[in-house]
């Protein structure tokens, strides 16, 4: 049975080979360059998960703001007319 991984492994290894051959603190080893790559992989899947439902509830506001504009839009419009003569001109 093969399970689906949220993880990209290739995407890792590259990265942990660019860590481990960099010049950086992280380049002592591979074992720590591949650690780091493990921790850079889990905190970006953490930060667009995070930026999803934040997106999500952005766009649900944004959808109550519009609905909540339309319904007013329409009040004013009926409010505006109901007393209006057969063929009246508004200037619209």
């Amino acid at each position: 049975m093969k399970t689906t991984s949220k993880y990209n492994k290739s995407q890792i290894m590259k990265r942990a080979w660019n860590i481990y051959k960099g010049n950086n603190p992280y380049s002592y080893s591979f074992s720590a360059a591949l650690r780091r790559a493990w921790e850079v992989e889990k905190a970006m899947i953490k930060y667009n998960e995070r930026e999803a439902k934040r997106a999500a509830i952005e766009a649900e506001n944004a959808a109550a703001k519009a609905k909540r504009i339309s319904n007013a839009w329409t009040i004013g419009c009926l409010d505006y007319y109901q007393n209006a003569r057969p063929g009246q001109y508004f200037g619209d």
